[in-house]
């Protein structure tokens, strides 16, 4: 088997003159760059491309992983959203129902404190009633023993003489009686 260069000295000789040989090509050349063109790329797969295909594949599945685990925080952040917004609604009810709670309970402080006031203000009317009615009670046996003794008096500068204590004593009870009427 003859060896490649006589293989291409023998193709070019024949091209020279027609084909690629007239646009000022050498087919020598074009081989040679190709065969430097597979070892380049043979190389470059060994060494280089797996490499750099392991990389972008750990790169892809880091991004992949990333978006699911945005999705799940997306996910995890609605249902947290919603737990809080239902946890604000109970404990607006809760405030609602401690606020009408404490209305009903200051109502009914505010009642009992204004019966218990209204108690001892009638209790201190009635004390002070009682005390008045003795006041007047006295007033008016003080006044009955004066008058009396104005009466005694009186009878005594006008009969000139002096009345008996029974006798004096009836006709004062009787002027008495016919004053306060």
């Amino acid at each position: 088997m003859p060896d490649i260069t006589t293989l291409l000295n023998i193709f070019a000789s024949a091209e020279e003159t027609k084909g690629i040989g007239a646009l000022g090509l050498d087919p020598l050349a074009i081989l040679a760059q190709a065969f430097t063109f597979l070892v380049l790329f043979v190389v470059i797969k060994k060494f280089a491309l797996t490499k750099i295909v392991k990389t972008l594949e750990t790169r892809r599945k880091t991004i992949d992983r990333g978006l699911h685990l945005t999705a799940e925080l997306d996910k995890m952040k609605e249902e947290l959203d919603t737990r809080v917004e239902k946890a604000l609604h109970q404990a607006r009810q809760q405030a609602d129902v401690i606020l009408t709670e404490a209305k009903v309970e200051s109502g009914e402080i505010i009642k009992a404190g204004e019966e218990s006031a209204t108690r001892k203000a009638d209790a201190i009317l009635v004390t002070a009633r009682g005390k008045i009615a003795r006041d007047i009670e006295a007033a008016r046996d003080g006044l009955r023993s004066e008058v009396a003794g104005l009466v005694v008096e009186v009878s005594e500068a006008v009969l000139r003489e002096k009345v008996t204590e029974s006798r004096d004593r009836k006709l004062v009870e009787a002027y008495v009686q016919e004053a306060l009427k």
